[in-house]
């Protein structure tokens, strides 16, 4: 729960961000909205403008938290192997999935009015590219890592693959990819 008193503390944007990840999480984007978020950290109906011109930039703070988060797992993940590597995305977008949703552009209108957030997936992209290792192309070879897992994670979060097979999906498919 947000602690109501946070924005006394001079981060209401801070507060906003995160009451509008955890409305995020209990209704999903369409439930996000700056009255929601407001209403959670106790401030007044006007300040989130400050801070967030609209709903969409609100979203869009959060898809970038996600994204900086995402990041950090590909980063840290240890061996820089592609099956490594697969793992840490799936087990973000598994256990992050409407962040994941979000991050991927559900509920955000005009994504083209934030180029943050292109350049937040091209920075993603680039993560890939660096943890692959030695290749021909990895650039392109971080694309196809990115799509293959992309479609792993939506199909699971949507249903269609059993989360306890994702990772024996995810190594099958990734050992295609490697071999």
């Amino acid at each position: 729960m947000i602690d109501k008193r946070a924005y006394h503390h001079g981060d209401l944007r801070r507060a906003l961000v995160l009451a509008a990840r955890e409305l995020l999480v209990e209704r999903g984007p369409e439930g996000v909205s700056l009255r929601a978020a407001v209403a959670k950290v106790g401030a007044s109906t006007a300040a989130p403008y400050r801070h967030f011109r609209d709903k969409d930039a609100l979203l869009v703070a959060v898809a970038l938290e996600g994204h900086a988060g995402l990041q950090g797992c590909l980063r840290g993940c240890g061996a820089g192997t592609v099956t490594a590597l697969g793992h840490s995305y799936l087990g973000f977008a598994l256990e992050n999935p409407a962040l994941y949703r979000l991050m991927a552009g559900a509920g955000i209108g005009d994504r083209a009015a934030y180029p943050e957030l292109a350049e937040a997936h091209r920075v993603t992209c680039a993560v890939l590219a660096d943890r692959v290792g030695e290749r021909n192309d990895p650039d392109g070879f971080a694309v196809t890592l990115w799509c293959l897992l992309h479609g792993l994670a939506t199909l699971v979060i949507d249903g269609h693959v059993e989360r306890d097979s994702a990772v024996a999906e995810a190594e099958r498919s990734l050992g295609l990819l490697v071999h």
